[in-house]
């Protein structure tokens, strides 16, 4: 099959083009068949045998032809929807892992979310149980963790539009994109997540 052009230009030209010389080939059979016996239409048996012997052992060949024409078309077509099929279905796998992919990182944005909930949490009670003197390392390392999840809530916000607005070509390349991202996003965390 021809890029751009398919089975239907193909092979829908070839059987047009062929009903055409069939209709001419008809035509011509018949018009040969009169002037040949000059007699125009019969009365008798005889003659509308020996016509029709004569018509379906020209033409017979020349229908095959063309039958075998549309067959070759039928399944060229049918060859063309199951590719179609094929890219469809590869298509849906790719838009069912992506979804799966989005709901894994807003799963991720939650979690991240809790711990700073639980970061706060910890600095209040810092502020309220600690004693001055011993809590300012304590309140340096919570105000890191909380900057930490912030930076890591929207790296993975970002990378979760970007993976909604593009484009994969298969399940692979979205797995690959998902793993080297959420690895840079947290080497320990998503160290063996995808590998």
């Amino acid at each position: 099959m021809k890029s751009g052009r398919g089975v239907r230009g193909d092979w829908g030209t070839l059987l047009t083009y062929g009903l055409i010389a069939l209709a001419v080939i008809i035509a011509l059979v018949c018009a040969l068949y009169f002037v040949k016996f000059n007699s125009g239409l019969s009365n008798s048996p005889e003659k509308w045998s020996a016509f029709g012997s004569y018509f379906g052992g020209v033409l017979a060949p020349a229908i095959s032809l063309i039958t075998l024409f549309a067959v070759l078309r039928t399944i060229g077509l049918q060859l063309e929807q199951a590719a179609h099929f094929v890219s469809e279905g590869e298509q849906q796998r790719i838009a069912e892992y992506k979804a799966c992919q989005l709901q894994l990182l807003d799963q991720q944005i939650t979690m991240y979310d809790r711990m700073i909930d639980r970061y706060e949490l910890d600095g209040e009670k810092l502020m309220k149980y600690v004693p001055t003197e011993r809590r300012a390392a304590s309140i340096a390392q919570v105000d890191s963790n909380l900057r930490s999840a912030e930076r890591d809530i929207a790296r993975l916000i970002q990378l979760s539009v970007e993976v909604s607005l593009s484009n994969f070509n298969s399940i692979e390349e979205l797995r690959q994109r998902m793993a080297s991202e959420l690895h840079a996003i947290s080497p320990t965390l998503y160290a063996t997540s995808f590998s």
